[in-house]
Parts: C-alpha cells; sequence; structure tokens
C-alpha cells in the first residue's frame, strides 16, 4: 500500500505540527539510518547532507542571506584572524562551567572540612544532607529562571550576573563564620565527643543555616551559567563552517566541567599537601577561596566579548511565545532531559559510593592524600574521553557516538558487577576497567548533552529550552543521591555498577530515535522556527527574523512517496495551512 509522506523538512508548516519530531511506526526504525546518516560528517567532506535538492537549495539560499555563500556558490571562509577571534570569544563565554565542575569537586572537600573540623555536629545533624543537596535546588531555580532571562536580556548580561554570585558566594564561603562559632577548640569553650572524648570548635545553628544558605546562592550562580553561557557558545559557533560547531561546542561545555573536576581535585591535593592531613579545618577554606579565581578571570574576559550576531538579529522583540515553542519541541524537550536524565543518575550516583570504590583500591586504612592521588587519575581518564570525545563526535555525529559509547560503557559496567568480588584482588585490572568505564562515559552522553540540548533548538527561545532539558537532567542527579546508597545498603558495591549499565544502556537506545541533528538542520532551524510560528498565526513582527526568507513555495509542500505505512496514517493526509503572508 502506498500513501503520501510529507518530508521531514516540511513539518514544521504541515498538520499536526504538535507530531513534528515524533516519528510514525514506520520511520521509528528507519530514522536511526536516515537521521543518523546525514549527521556522520566523516573527515574530509563539509559534513552537509541534504534529503533533497530543495533542502540543499533552501540552505544556499539562508547563507545568500547572511552572505556567507559566494557568486560561485562556495561556502566563503572565515581568515585565520576572524576564526581564531570567534573561538576567543566562544571560550570566554562558556569555558567558565569549568567552575561548575570545580565547585562540584570540592564539595566533597567542604563536607570532609566540616566533618574533621565539628565532628557530630555536623555529620549527626540535618545540615549534612541540606548542605549536600541545597546547591542542586539552587541550580532547578537557576536553570529557569535564567533560562528565561537569556532569552529576554541577552547570554552575556546572564552570565555576568552568575559570575558575581559565584565569585561573591564562593570568598564567603571560604571564610564564612557567624556569632558563637568557633575556628578551633580552647581549653575552656569546646563541644565533647562524649563517644570519644575528643574536643571540637562550637557550631552555633545560625552557621549551618548560613553554610546552607551560601551553598544555595552558589548553585544559583553555576546553574545560570548552564543555559546563558552554553546558549552563547552555540549562538557565536555560527560563524564557524558547521562541521566545526560540534567540536567547539563540546570543548567550551562539557569539556569545561571536566577540566573544573579536575582542577578541583588537583587544588586539593596541592593543599593537602601544604596543609597536611592534621589541618584539614583550613583545607577546604583555601580550595573554595582558591575557586573564585576562575570566574573572576572569566568575569573579566566577558566584558569584552560582544552578544553573538545571530543572536541579536533572531531575538524576539517582546514576549516569547513560550507555549507555541513548546507546542513544536515538547518532544525534544522531553527526550534530551531523559537521555540527560539518565545519564546524570549513573554519572551523579558514582559520588556517592567514591569511597568504597577507593577501599577497593587502596584499603580503609588510606591517607587522605593517597585517596586524593587516585582520585586525579581517574579524573585524567575523565579528561581523555572528553577531549577524544570531541573529535569522534564532530566525525561520525552525535546520535552513533553517543549509543556506541553507552554499549561499550554499559558492557563494562556488568563486567564489573558480574566479576567485582574477584577483581578486588587483581586491582591492576580493576583501575583499567573503571578507566575505560569513565572514558566511555565521556565520550558518549558526558560529552554530547550541552551539544544536543543547545544546538538542539532555535537561537531565540535556545535559553530556556535548555533550561528545561537540564532541569530534567539535575532531577535525575537528586534521585540518584538517594537510590544509589541504597541500592548499595542491600546490594553491594557492584548493584551501583549494574544501576549505570542499565541506565547507559537505556539512555543509548532511545537516543536513537531522536529527531535529527545533523548539520543542515541545525543552520536552517532558525528559518524553520520562523515559518512554524508565522503558520501559527503569530506576528512575527515582533522579532527581527535574521534567517526567515519568505518563500512562497512553502505553500505547496513536496510529497514524497512511502511504501508499507499503517493505516492510521493514510489519515494524515497533508494539509498545509500557510495562509498567513509575511507583513
Amino acid at each position: 500500500m502506498v500513501t503520501k509522506r510529507v518530508p521531514y523538512s516540511k513539518r514544521h508548516i504541515t498538520e499536526p505540527r504538535w507530531a513534528r519530531d515524533v516519528p510514525s511506526p514506520s520511520e521509528m526504525f528507519k530514522n536511526i539510518f536516515v537521521y543518523g546518516n546525514k549527521e556522520v560528517a566523516w573527515f574530509k567532506t563539509d559534513g552537509n547532507k541534504f534529503e533533497s535538492p530543495e533542502e540543499e537549495e533552501e540552505l544556499k539560499q539562508v547563507l545568500r542571506e547572511k552572505h556567507e555563500l559566494s557568486e560561485e556558490e562556495e561556502y566563503i571562509e572565515m581568515s585565520p584572524k576572524e576564526k581564531r577571534k570567534t573561538i576567543i570569544e566562544m571560550f570566554f563565554a562558556c569555558f567558565c562551567l569549568a567552575a561548575e565542575g570545580y565547585v562540584g569537586s570540592v564539595t566533597s572537600t567542604v563536607n570532609s572540612g566540616l566533618k574533621y573540623t565539628y565532628g557530630p555536629q555536623y555529620y549527626d545533624s540535618v545540615a549534612i544532607s541540606n548542605i549536600s543537596s541545597i546547591g542542586a535546588a539552587g541550580m532547578i531555580f537557576a536553570f529557569l529562571l535564567f533560562g528565561y532571562l537569556s532569552d529576554r536580556i541577552g547570554r552575556k548580561k546572564v552570565t555576568l550576573i552568575g559570575n558575581a554570585i559565584v565569585i561573591i558566594c564562593l570568598l564567603l564561603l571560604s571564610g564564612a563564620i557567624t556569632k558563637g562559632t568557633q575556628f578551633e577548640a580552647t581549653a575552656d569553650r569546646y563541644y565533647l565527643d562524649e563517644s570519644t572524648g575528643k574536643h571540637y570548635p562550637i557550631a552555633k545553628k545560625s552557621f549551618w543555616s548560613y553554610i546552607t544558605f551560601l551553598r544555595f546562592s552558589l548553585g544559583v550562580g553555576i546553574g545560570s551559567e548552564y543555559p546563558g553561557a552554553t546558549a552563547w557558545a552555540a549562538d557565536l559557533s555560527k560563524k564557524l563552517k558547521a562541521k566545526e560547531r560540534i567540536k567547539w561546542i563540546i570543548l567550551f561545555s562539557s569539556a569545561a566541567v571536566t577540566t573544573g573536576y579536575f582542577l578541583g581535585v588537583a587544588t586539593t591535593l596541592v593543599v593537602v599537601t601544604i596543609c597536611g592531613e592534621d589541618h584539614y579545618q583550613y583545607v577546604w577554606r583555601w580550595c573554595v577561596g582558591l575557586g573564585a579565581v576562575l570566574p573572576t578571570f572569566f568575569f573579566i574576559g566577558r566584558l569584552r566579548v560582544r552578544e553573538a550576531e545571530s543572536f541579536e538579529k533572531n531575538r524576539f522583540k517582546t514576549g516569547i511565545p513560550y507555549l507555541l515553542t513548546l507546542k513544536v519541541y515538547w518532544f525534544r524537550v522531553l527526550f534530551f532531559g531523559l537521555s540527560w536524565f539518565c545519564y546524570d543518575m549513573f554519572s551523579s550516583g558514582f559520588s556517592s559510593v567514591e569511597s568504597i570504590i577507593f577501599e577497593i583500591i587502596l584499603g580503609p586504612s588510606a591517607s587522605k592524600k593517597k585517596v586524593w592521588e587516585w582520585n586525579l587519575l581517574f579524573e585524567i581518564f575523565y579528561l581523555i574521553g572528553t577531549f577524544a570525545g570531541s573529535q569522534i563526535a564532530a566525525r561520525f555525529g552525535v546520535r552513533y557516538v553517543c549509543f556506541v559509547a553507552t554499549m561499550l560503557q554499559g558492557v563494562i559496567g556488568l563486567i564489573l558487577y558480574f566479576c567485582l568480588p574477584s577483581l578486588k584482588h587483581n586491582i591492576g585490572v580493576f583501575t583499567l576497567l573503571y578507566g575505560l568505564f569513565v572514558v566511555f562515559s565521556n565520550v558518549g552522553f558526558g560529552n554530547n548533552v550541552f551539544m544536543f540540548c543547545s544546538a538542539g533548538f532555535a537561537t531565540p527561545v535556545r535559553g530556556l529550552m535548555f533550561g528545561l532539558c537540564s532541569t530534567i537532567a539535575k532531577l535525575g542527579s537528586l534521585s540518584s543521591g538517594y537510590i544509589v546508597p541504597k541500592l548499595v545498603t542491600h546490594g553491594g558495591t557492584k548493584a551501583a555498577f549494574l544501576l549505570a549499565a542499565i541506565f547507559a544502556m537505556c539512555s543509548g537506545v532511545a537516543f536513537l530515535f531522536v529527531p535529527p541533528l545533523d548539520q543542515v538542520t541545525q543552520q536552517l532551524e532558525d528559518k524553520r522556527f520562523m515559518e512554524y510560528l508565522e503558520v501559527e498565526g503569530y506576528d512575527i513582527s515582533t522579532l527581527t527574523a535574521h534567517d526567515y526568507i519568505a518563500n512562497e513555495d512553502n505553500k505547496d509542500v513536496e510529497e514524497v512517496e512511502e511504501d508499507s505505512v499503517s493505516e492510521s496514517e493514510k489519515d494524515t493526509k497533508i494539509k498545509v495551512t500557510h495562509e498567513t503572508d509575511l507583513k
């Protein structure tokens, strides 16, 4: 049986527009190869692959409008100086995400320092759970607030505000003290731990409240970087050749977070070496205070970086139609967010069992310095994964790379689950397997979540859409903090590897069915989004419509024959409602 189907490049202007990204039953598995092959750029090609000659002409029309195509129909290359300038701008716009990684890394140092300094006053109180989790609550608040603001007032203003919050909170946290709270116990004033007879400095409840407030505020500042900085980098990347964008977005977003974790561990190791393991009350304060250096550097650098031209020329002048936006992007938000949720569920969950993993390698009596040395080793594995993965994704496409990497990670996770008892006696093999486990973690979703959650949406609404995706993801991170410890309690350490393997494989399989993320689709998304708004009856004169090109051909959607389509699909005949003329 033969029926007529509309090509993907025209679904945004045909009914049902809300189902633009939802594959039909006959398309689900076919699109894995159709979309996946379009995303593969290989090594020496420009990476642009088209579903039809009409789509190729559509892209050429957009490039001509932007003066990026010569009269000979050749792409106009940027000069080396212009390219360097763009890459430097992307660096300052987005690499401050390293501060998020740094803070995430030193959070464990803060917990260890407070435990060491104040003993049972901290670890036997609600403060330990509040301080550990409140940062995530601040980040979720920031994802939504600053995601909206980044679309309304601009990426630069949002990231500068977030920078300022992070700098202030880190400095205040490093010197945090309240009335009645001691830095050190004295002979006549101390807290007595009756179980051990040890004396600790006294900590008032106001101190824990103050620390909790600062940790929440720090989460707000860091959370602003996700939608603001990543959207800014994605906007700036439009100056680069399409094939190069994926690599640079990954290097300045996901790789930045990984670099921040590495710097946090390295800083802690250096400070522990200098101060000694018996002075942890100073270690955590120094580590937190030194964290302010990174955002201060980027705050100064960002002052000289302009808002991206693609954002300035595509932004809304008045209110943003988010209901219409969600109507067309709900499927992407859901799929991208849930894929990221699965990744955060197992990646964040391992922070809960990290101490157990190091105990397997080093034994229960290992020194803090030795633990941080091994921690640094595993951070190097993460760095290898993220930098190698950026090159792989740029050439083989996000869809296939995420699938293959998560499958390999899942297989290694299952090996660790089934063989952990014997691997405890072979530390070399365990270290190698765990190292490969984290390498593939970053080659896959660890590297690409920022890329597809930013480049997968139109410029005028990229901020909030990214914020919604990261909110869903952060809920996975919060859930893992409760699920993984209980799982380990009942199933042992190896249960964490089973959970990671299952979630990695599920997220990898699910990601095969996401909408197209190829270079051509990314370059045309702004234009198609504006065409969609016009068809919906929205007055696009409220935005500058830089990428919109009035095209009468959109009124006549090309129909493509497709075999073996279900009966239900016969009823979905092509109805084009492109009746509103550009004003």
